[in-house]
């Protein structure tokens, strides 16, 4: 709906004398106008299961909304998923292109992969205009039996007044590995890093001396096993148990003497969780007020009438019988504070208590908003100690919303964030399998009915996952829905624990838990100070691949105008496109399409300067890997978690190997070569073919005696011949093209080059090496690369040209799918998938209706079917059923 609409719409539900003055019709205007300057973006990835092993794929498909209607996003039509590594860095990163706010990704994850806790982020470029806080971002426990045959466990111990951190190192099969060197490298409080080496006792234990070493600080570890594999850890030092704590939490932050005020608990354990314990109040007369008990994440509120003469302690009793003691905040004599009741179907109802001297006749207003977006304003006079505000919950969106209270002169006093369930906005999902049961390498048909039947639309698109229950059953506290991204998760500044006990079933939330949820924790709320602002955002909504830049006089700042820039992938010569540049110097690609790791030559030529210019590119940094809010979540010892479920994968992945459809990565022992290698290009070489694949190569030591780079090479290329200092192919008497570094440079250049920096000379003449280049290899190459620091003298800077590798589309697979209809055609003697199926693009018809099939694998048990996906109308759904396999 338009937004002036749905305003105009707005002042005519709530009643027009209501509001009085006119300026609150000009402040909801300023929030409409912020609204729609500052759109919201999110997006759920649904993965095809919670963990995996080094060597799978992870499967995954993107819904990217619109706040606050969850409406799939037009706007942005690229996003990015990123891996993290434990040590927080940027493993790999893939662009996703988005089609209606829907894409459909896969990443391969090495055999070669650190076990450990990893992160899946997910983003858009206009997201990153707020916090990365909203981002999409899941911990992925990730396990490794492939390049990694170790066991560990760790613990902090003590030996008087020092502090260890113990480290024991085993293998799969619970053997210790004593006498073991390690290397491990960390940071200290003083940032500085301490890089050690130590050897395991004879149960395999490693000490590291936790002096000046922080809680939450990495340790990585690097050693060689018995059977001389190189093996890498990460460990995440854990807190001590004496760091238990109580927070106490008032709702809209303040507690006023003897009026009434609902006050949160949260308790977390030493790892950042939250504990199921016992909560009792006392105040300063040793009486017991009241006693409590959180729920299982260490959650609970409850309603007070304190008095300011007394002082109250709040005494957490947590399972292991440790106890923590906490003070109240401060009780204030004069002010306002909020009562949210948001447990009834119909309502939300909020009162706003006031001290004596703090009723003043004047109007208050209650405003529920979301990032600008009004769905609720209405006034009261403050002429009695307690006003009550009411507002129609079919008013409100599905999600947070923000209530404020502001004073008369539209000053904002308290604030409380809400979530408001609609069952009217829950997409409805029906799953039926076509049999009660099933055998192995039976065929599964699945019919899916979404909506109802009342819908205008029934559109939708939805994607399922199939896995077998029994190797799933560990990755509990992991799990996510598409409910916690796109209504609770990314809403939430801070880690929220297992946010699906909150959805667990989407007809019966629990709405007293998210409530106090709502009451305890940080939130995405609109900063009132802003809404003025107008500026233009730093990152806008990317609708495709861009390649831009600014051509400049060589080493001068001043720009070039008019100047031709031309853009010609080396996958296809023929291809090129040209653009011209603006009086401002600046040229733009734009509605690119090309897939990831293509190279790109660039040229840009004028009238005037010929090619002496200097191509300077947009780059678009990456953002940073932050502080993982998630953090509560990572675990140390990931393989001896799931060992189980590493035995799994290692005899899947032998299956695989064995029919062929597998390949390992083999980790090898650095070796010394004492024979005499063959003559080979450097391995930074810019050969398209690869290094060395030429029909000849001059390496250093070909060019150490040399005056002149043109000396070195006259009479030593075979099939070359040189005019005034232009290399020419003897077959067909052309002029070559010269390579520079991977850019394409006059032949008569090579004049400029110290043979000193040269690396190697590779010589391109038959058409099986210049066949990739397209027209530039018509007449033969010659492609020099320079040493680039390894020993290099000077530096050699080619203009107007320049090689460039820009980040393109992932090329999206097809998940496997074996059909065993007919007899003897499968290669796998036995199929041990845990992942059975992925199906990341059903669409439903105009009836809500769609199917889909798989087979199943060769071992017995229940099977769980997970759908999740969004109707043309934003609604939001998610089903899960299982099937079972009995023979």
């Amino acid at each position: 709906m338009n937004l002036k609409a749905s305003l105009f719409s707005l002042l005519f539900i709530i009643p027009f004398m209501s509001l009085g003055q006119t300026d609150i019709r000009q402040f909801i205007d300023k929030l409409g106008n912020y609204a729609a300057r500052n759109p919201k973006e999110k997006i759920h990835v649904h993965m095809d299961k919670e963990s995996y092993s080094a060597g799978e794929n992870i499967w995954m498909k993107l819904y990217c909304t619109l706040t606050p209607d969850n409406l799939l996003s037009g706007v942005s039509q690229v996003a990015y998923i990123d891996l993290i590594s434990p040590d927080n860095k940027t493993v790999n990163t893939l662009k996703i292109p988005l089609t209606a706010g829907l894409g459909i990704a896969d990443l391969t994850l090495s055999d070669t992969l650190i076990e450990g806790s990893y992160r899946i982020r997910a983003y858009t470029q206009w997201m990153r205009n707020d916090s990365t806080a909203y981002f999409f971002d899941k911990t992925v426990p990730i396990y490794n039996g492939r390049s990694d045959n170790i066991m560990t466990g760790d613990e902090i111990i003590y030996d008087g007044e020092k502090k260890y951190y113990a480290i024991k190192l085993k293998t799969l099969s619970g053997v210790p590995l004593p006498e073991i060197n390690i290397n491990y490298k960390t940071h200290l409080k003083n940032g500085k890093q301490r890089a050690s080496r130590e050897k395991t006792d004879q149960q395999g234990q490693l000490l590291i001396d936790l002096k000046d070493i922080p809680a939450g600080e990495i340790i990585n570890l690097s050693f060689k096993s018995i059977d001389g594999i190189i093996i890498r850890k990460t460990f995440t030092v854990p807190a001590d148990k004496s760091s238990n704590s109580l927070q106490i939490l008032p709702e809209s932050g303040n507690i006023i003497n003897q009026l009434h005020t609902k006050i949160g608990f949260k308790v977390l354990n030493s790892k950042g969780l939250g504990e199921k314990c016992t909560i009792i109040i006392m105040d300063s007369n040793k009486e017991k007020i009241v006693e409590m008990e959180t729920s299982p994440l260490g959650m609970v509120s409850y309603p007070f009438v304190l008095d300011a003469k007394l002082k109250y302690t709040a005494i957490a009793t947590f399972t292991d019988g440790t106890k923590t003691e906490t003070p109240f905040p401060s009780i204030s004599m004069s002010g306002l504070n909020m009562n949210v009741g948001n447990l009834t179907d119909d309502r939300v109802f909020v009162q706003v208590n006031a001290s004596p001297d703090q009723i003043n006749q004047q109007e208050i207003y209650l405003i529920a908003q979301y990032n600008g977006n009004t769905f609720h304003v209405s006034k009261q006079k403050l002429n009695k100690n307690e006003v009550l505000f009411s507002i129609p919950r079919q008013n409100l969106p599905q999600g947070v919303i923000q209530l404020s209270i502001l004073d008369a002169t539209l000053k904002p006093l308290l604030e409380r964030m809400i979530f408001n369930y609609r069952s009217d906005k829950i997409l409805p999902i029906e799953a039926t399998a076509d049999k009660p049961t099933y055998g192995t390498r039976q065929k599964v048909n699945i019919s899916v009915l979404s909506g109802n039947t009342t819908d205008s639309i029934r559109v939708g698109s939805l994607s399922a996952s199939v896995v077998n229950s029994n190797k799933t059953q560990i990755d509990t506290p992991y799990r996510s829905s598409i409910y916690t991204s796109l209504l609770l998760s990314s809403e939430i500044n801070g880690f929220i624990e297992n946010p699906n006990y909150y959805f667990s079933d989407s007809k019966d939330i629990k709405k007293s838990d998210l409530d106090n949820l709502m009451l305890i924790q940080g939130w995405r709320k609109l900063d009132w100070a802003k809404i003025d602002e107008v500026s233009d955002p730093k990152y806008n909504f990317e609708k495709n691949i861009s390649i831009s830049g600014t051509i400049k006089k060589l080493g001068r700042k001043a720009v070039v105008p008019k100047a031709t820039v031309t853009l010609i992938p080396t996958t296809n010569m023929t291809a090129a496109i040209d653009t011209l540049t603006n009086e401002a110097g600046k040229f733009s690609f734009d509605d690119l399409l090309f897939t990831d790791s293509i190279k790109f030559i660039m040229t840009a030529k004028s009238d005037k300067d010929k090619n002496r210019l200097d191509i300077e590119l947009d780059e678009i940094e990456e953002p940073a890997t932050g502080i993982n809010k998630n953090l509560p979540e990572v675990l140390n010892n990931i393989n001896t978690k799931y060992l189980g479920n590493i035995k799994n994968a290692q005899a899947y992945f032998a299956q695989l190997e064995a029919a062929g459809l597998k390949q390992r990565s083999i980790q090898l022992e650095e070796v010394k070569i004492t024979r005499t290698a063959i003559k080979k290009a450097v391995a930074n070489s810019s050969n398209l073919n690869g290094p060395g694949n030429a029909d000849q190569v001059l390496t250093e030591e070909d060019l150490s005696n040399c005056s002149t780079l043109e000396q070195c090479l006259v009479g030593r290329l075979t099939g070359v011949m040189w005019r005034n200092g232009v290399p020419y192919n003897t077959r067909g008497n052309g002029p070559m093209q010269v390579v520079l570094d991977g850019m394409y440079i006059e032949g008569d250049q090579i004049s400029m080059l110290s043979a000193a920096d040269v690396g190697s000379i590779e010589v391109l003449r038959n058409i099986n090496h210049t066949a990739i280049y397209g027209s530039y290899g018509g007449n033969g190459l010659i492609v020099i690369t320079t040493k680039r620091g390894n020993g290099a003298t000077t530096a050699f800077k080619p203009t107007g040209i320049r090689t460039i590798i820009p980040k393109g589309f992932n090329l999206s697979r097809t998940f496997y799918k074996p059909s065993y209809e007919a007899k003897g055609v499968s290669k796998i003697v036995s199929d041990l998938r845990t992942t059975i199926h992925w199906e990341p693009n059903i669409i439903t018809d105009q009836v809500g209706k769609a199917s889909f099939d798989f087979y199943t694998s060769d071992e017995k048990g229940p099977y769980t079917i997970i759908l999740e996906g969004i109707d043309f109308n934003g609604k939001i759904g998610r089903k899960e059923i299982n099937i079972n396999v009995v023979e």
